[in-house]
C-alpha cells in the first residue's frame, strides 16, 4: 500500500490523470475505419460540448431508423472507458446510458482538471462545465434501471472511495481476498456512512478559505467530528458484511490509517498550514 505522503498526492490526481491520459491519446492512436471513426466522433464528444450529444440531434421520423454503429474504443479512448466501466462496475448500462457515463465523466474530469490549474481561462470554463454536469446527471437518472438511482448516486462522486477500496483490496488479496459481494458491501457501507461528513465539511467552510483562524479552528472541530462518526459507524457496520475476521481487523486498520491522513490533513488547513 502507498505510504501517507504518496497516498496525499494520488488521490487527488486520480481524475486529472485519467483525464489527460485519455486527452491526450485520443488523436495519438492509429485511426480506425471510416464506420468505427464515425462511431466514436459520436460516441466521445469533447468535454465542453458533451450534453449536445443529448440535446442537440435532429431526427427525421420520414425515414426508417439507422441500424446501431458499434463503436471502436482504442489507446487512451479504451482506458478511459475502462476507467468508467470501472467505476460504475455495479449498474449494468446499456449502450445509451454508458455514453451518457462517458460524457459526464469527461466534463468532470475537465473540471477536475480546472480547479487544479493556474490557467484563468480554464477556470472560466468551470459555471458552463458545472451546468453541464448537472445535465448530465439528470440524462443519466432518465436512463436508469429502477431502485438504481440511489447507487449512481453514491457512486458518481466516489472515486477516492473506489481508489481506496482497491488499495485495500490489492493489499490483502494474498491473504483475505475479497469477493465481488464483499467489495460491493464495503464501498457502499462507506459511501452511504461518508455522506453526512462530505455535507458537514461543505457546509463548514472549511475548504474554501474565506474563514479567520478562530472560525476555522471551530470548523475544524464539527469537521473532525463528523469525520470520526463517520469512520466508527461504517466500520461498526461493514463488520456484519465481512464474516472473514482477517479481513476486517486489516480493513480497520487500513480505514484508521486513512481517518489519521485525513484528519492531519484538515488540521493542517485549520491551522493554515497547508
Amino acid at each position: 500500500m502507498p505510504s501517507a505522503n504518496l497516498r496525499g498526492v494520488l488521490i487527488p490526481a486520480l481524475l486529472v490523470f485519467v483525464g489527460v491520459v485519455w486527452w491526450a491519446g485520443r488523436d495519438a492512436v492509429e485511426p480506425p475505419s471510416d464506420d468505427a471513426s464515425s462511431a466514436n466522433e459520436q460516441a466521445s464528444p469533447a468535454p465542453l460540448s458533451a450534453w449536445s450529444q443529448f440535446t442537440n440531434e435532429s431526427v427525421d421520423n420520414n425515414q426508417p431508423p439507422a441500424p446501431p454503429q458499434t463503436t471502436v474504443e482504442v489507446g487512451a479512448e479504451a482506458t478511459f472507458g475502462a476507467y468508467v466501466d470501472g467505476k460504475y462496475r455495479f449498474l449494468e448500462p446499456s449502450g445509451t446510458l454508458r455514453a451518457a457515463l462517458l460524457a459526464r465523466e469527461k466534463i468532470a474530469v475537465a473540471i477536475n482538471t480546472a480547479r487544479q490549474s493556474k490557467d484563468a481561462t480554464l477556470k472560466e470554463a468551470i459555471p458552463q462545465q458545472l451546468a453541464e454536469l448537472a445535465a448530465l446527471d439528470q440524462r443519466v437518472g432518465t436512463l436508469l434501471r429502477p431502485g438504481d438511482l440511489a447507487t449512481y448516486e453514491v457512486l458518481k462522486d466516489s472515486d477516492v472511495e473506489q481508489w481506496q477500496l482497491d488499495d485495500y483490496a490489492g493489499g490483502v488479496s494474498n491473504v483475505a481476498p475479497l469477493s465481488d459481494d464483499d467489495r460491493r458491501a464495503v464501498l457502499y457501507t462507506k459511501l452511504t456512512h461518508r455522506q453526512r461528513f462530505r455535507q458537514v465539511l461543505a457546509d463548514s467552510g472549511l475548504i474554501g478559505g474565506g474563514l479567520n483562524a478562530t472560525e476555522r479552528q471551530y470548523a475544524f472541530g464539527e469537521v473532525s467530528r463528523a469525520l470520526r462518526e463517520s469512520r466508527d459507524s461504517y466500520l461498526r457496520e461493514v463488520r456484519q458484511y465481512l464474516y472473514n475476521d482477517e479481513q476486517f481487523t486489516l480493513l480497520s486498520n487500513y480505514e484508521n490509517t486513512e481517518y489519521a491522513d485525513e484528519l492531519e490533513k484538515l488540521r493542517g488547513i485549520a491551522s493554515g498550514t497547508e
